[in-house]
Parts: structure tokens; C-alpha cells; sequence
């Protein structure tokens, strides 16, 4: 029924239109606005070409249900996460593919809370969609706008943030928004925290000048260009504006994992908090979390995830090692705005550079890889490598993480592509290394 739909608790993805097409995105939207009680839905989208059909095409099915959309059009994932946990009434949709290339696209459905649909909702929603058995409304929905949803926005991250350290600071920052939303929001944003701006790759809207996952991978351009001009920060932002990659003054790739560990440190040096984070969070924050005297709290993969167990231990910070940084007194979602604002403020409260705020971070050694593997073959892999590890410490939470004294290995299907991940870290490269040979011997009997 789903082709190769990818569903998971991050919604739906495939390429478009074979596996994501109008028709799909229709039905979806009837699904959601049989199981969405309240009346008022935001819907916003990325850049992606295909963004604009998939959003009329959900819209012309939510009002068919009675409800009325507020179009957003092109926006952040985390501006339509605020929007909906800040009113009431309402639910949210979001079409973007995230960080997929320019082929895929997707739609994230959220609760009434402003949070992704937990396993529990969502499957709820994939029942109504399998069954088709939609009730339209006699009086459908009308379309509204939102015209001040975006400075609301900004300003409730300017106020919890030092903005008046930031601004005195001037930054100049230079920032590689891969033609997505970035490129309609981030620079205003960041000057208004005074910042002297340069933005990368900011048109044609949508059309990646590379992959646009902000990793180490795809930083060059952006590294090569901080080496020849005199700035103080670069920035990478996905195509949604959720996840976060920073390079430094001197054109170093700092990278993602590093975001969330800045991000934390600054928190937790004006207030003492537990942490959540994923299992294939980086182990630097178990160090700070070690400094500070805090308890570290690990997840399965997926934003909600991380989300209710910070509502659960009443945790001020969390996220994902992947540069999503969550940060509840602004709203409960991974955001790359409110990374930013929080990586500026820690530079300007100690007055030092990225580089050497960096410095003081202990070096660990990851490395991520996947595999695009066929899903029979996924579960012989994982059931090979836990005969192979049946005596080492591990954590079947997400997939299977052998928990090592010097590092560990994370392997588990992708919840938002066809593929097979693999994270290792440790405390010396050669660990890393050898954890990735012991693992990629064990995956090519399967390729």
C-alpha cells in the first residue's frame, strides 16, 4: 500500500511523486483531520520544489474535514512547532523531507502539544489511513494567514537569551542555508541579535547546492570561505531549520555533535538541569553532565522521543548529537534559531572565540555511516551482531548499542530512509576505527 513510503514517528517520507505523490498527500490529510479533534491546523513546508503541490493538495483535504489551515507557506519545522504548542486549538503539519536530498519530500504531523506524534498517536493515524474511511464535513474549512507568527516567533527566543551581550558583540557571522528555509529567515533573525550577515547558497530556493545534511561532509564550501574572509562564526542550517552545524573563526569544521555540548554547557553554567539526549548522542555530554553533577537521560532516535522523556524528568535541555538542540523555555523542539542564539550568547558571556571554547571539550573520535540494505536483510545483520556481541553490556533500546569502557557502537534501522546506520565513537581514532571494521566485516556478508 505504501510503495516505499518510509513512516515512522519523524511521519512520512518517499520520493516525489513516485512514492509520495498528490493522492498520498491527500488521504494523509484526510487521515489527519479525522484523527485531529481541534479545528485550526498550521501548515508549513521547505523549499522543495515539490513543496507547493503536496501543500494544496493536503490543505484541499483538511478543509474537506472540516478544518481551517493556517498557511504558512514556507517555513521553519520549529516556527510551526512553536506556533502550534503556543495556541490553542490547533494541531500542525509540516511538509519537508528534512535533511533528504532534493528528491525526497515528506510530511511531519503533529499533536495538539506542538510535538511530533509519538508511536502511539501515530499509529492511530496509520490505521485511519489504511482503513479510508474518511468523514468529510457538510462545511468545510476556511484558509487563513499568520502574518505575525514570525516575529512572535523570534522574539520569544530573543528574550530567553542574553540578547543585549549578543548585540553588543556585533558578530559576523556567515551562514550556508543550502536554499532552504534559512533562506527566508535567518538572516533577519540574526540581525536582530546585531549580527553582520553573509548567507551562502540562498537561491534558487530549494535546489541543493549539495547534500544538505549539515555534516562534516558538507561544510567544505562553507570552510573554504570563512578561510578567506575575517568572520567570527559559521553557521549551516538544514532545509526545515531544525538541526545546526557550526564551523569556527579560523575555517575549522567544528561540526554537529559539538552544538549540543555548547548549547548544554551554557545552560547548565546558570542552571542545574538533567540533560536528555538520544543514544547516538556523543559522549561529551555525559562529560559536562559529569562537571556540572546533572544525570544524562538517553532515548531511542526521534525527536518526540527525546521530548517526553525531558517533559518526564522536567529536563531545561535536551536534543540529538545531530545539531538538534531542544530547548523548552522557548518550545519543545528541535531548532537551529535557537542554537544559534544560544552558541552566540556563550560566546559573548565569556568573551572567547568559537575556537577556543572548543578547545576545552575533550576529543572523541565518531563516525557515522549507513548502508542501503533491503529490510529481511537488516534483521539477519542485527541478529548476527548480537550473537557476535552476547557478552559485551547492551542496550537493545533503538536497534542494538554495545556500551564498551572506551566507547561504544550504534546500529539501527533508519526510522526516515531505507537504509541501515552505523554510529561509533571512542577516546582515540584507532578504537573508532577498529569498531568500524569489526562491524562493516559482519554488514558485507549481507551486501
Amino acid at each position: 500500500m505504501f510503495n516505499n513510503l518510509k513512516i515512522s514517528v519523524a511521519g512520512i517520507r518517499g520520493i516525489y511523486p513516485e512514492d509520495l505523490s498528490p493522492e498520498i498527500a491527500y488521504k494523509f490529510g484526510l487521515s489527519y483531520g479525522n484523527f485531529l479533534k481541534e479545528k485550526n491546523i498550521y501548515v508549513g513546508r521547505d523549499t522543495r520544489i515539490s513543496g507547493e503541490v503536496l501543500k494544496y493538495s493536503l490543505i484541499s483535504s483538511l478543509i474537506a474535514t472540516g478544518k481551517n489551515v493556517i498557511d504558512l507557506d514556507i517555513a521553519p519545522t520549529p516556527l510551526v512547532e512553536f506556533a502550534v504548542e503556543k495556541s490553542k486549538n490547533v494541531g500542525g503539519v509540516i511538509i519537508t523531507a528534512s535533511h533528504n536530498p532534493f528528491q525526497y519530500n515528506g510530511i511531519k504531523f503533529l499533536s495538539k502539544k506542538g510535538t511530533f506524534l509519538n508511536d502511539r498517536e501515530g499509529d492511530k493515524l496509520i490505521e485511519l489511513y489504511r482503513k479510508g474511511d474518511f468523514k468529510l464535513s457538510k462545511t468545510p474549512g476556511k484558509i487563513f494567514q499568520d502574518n505575525q507568527i514570525k516575529n512572535r516567533y523570534f522574539e520569544e527566543i530573543y528574550r530567553n537569551v542574553e540578547i543585549e551581550k549578543i548585540k553588543k558583540c556585533n558578530f559576523k557571522v556567515v551562514v550556508d542555508v543550502c536554499q532552504g528555509v534559512g533562506a527566508l529567515y535567518t538572516k533577519d533573525f540574526l540581525t536582530g541579535l546585531n549580527c553582520n550577515i553573509e548567507i551562502l547558497n540562498e537561491k534558487p530556493y530549494g535546489v541543493f547546492f549539495h547534500d544538505p545534511e549539515p555534516k562534516k561532509e558538507t561544510l567544505k564550501q562553507l570552510s573554504k570561505y570563512i578561510e578567506e574572509k575575517k568572520v567570527d562564526i559559521g553557521f549551516a542550517q538544514d532545509p526545515d531549520g531544525d538541526r545546526l552545524a557550526i564551523v569556527d573563526e579560523k575555517g575549522n569544521i567544528v561540526g554537529e555533535e559539538l552544538v549540543i555540548a555548547i548549547c548544554i554547557k551554557n545552560i547548565l553554567e546558570k542552571i542545574k538541569t538533567p540533560i536528555v539526549v538520544n543514544l547516538s548522542t556523543s559522549m561529551v555530554v555525559d562529560y559536562i553532565a559529569k562537571i556540572y553533577g546533572v544525570k544524562v537521560y538517553r532515548t531511542k532516535i526521534g525527536e518526540v522521543n527525546v521530548i517526553e522523556k525531558m517533559k518526564k524528568v522536567k529536563a531545561l535541555v535536551g536534543g540529538e548529537g545531530n545539531g538538534g538542540v531542544i530547548y523548552p523555555l522557548v518550545h519543545y523542539g528541535r531548532d537551529s534559531f535557537v542554537a544559534m542564539s544560544l552558541i552566540l550568547e556563550y560566546m559573548a558571556r565569556k568573551e572567547k572565540k568559537l575556537s577556543e571554547i572548543v578547545s576545552e571539550f575533550p576529543s572523541y573520535f565518531m563516525k557515522k555511516e549507513k548502508y542501503e540494505i533491503e529490510v529481511a536483510k537488516i534483521k539477519k545483520i542485527i541478529e548476527k551482531i548480537k550473537k557476535r556481541y552476547k557478552k559485551e553490556k547492551i542496550d537493545f533500546t533503538d536497534g542494538i548499542k554495545i556500551i564498551k569502557k572506551d566507547g561504544w557502537i550504534h546500529i539501527r534501522p533508519s526510522g526516515t530512509e531505507p537504509v541501515l546506520r552505523l554510529v561509533v565513537e571512542s577516546v582515540d581514532k584507532k578504537i573508532s576505527d577498529k569498531y568500524l571494521d569489526e562491524i562493516r566485516e559482519l554488514i558485507s556478508l549481507y551486501l
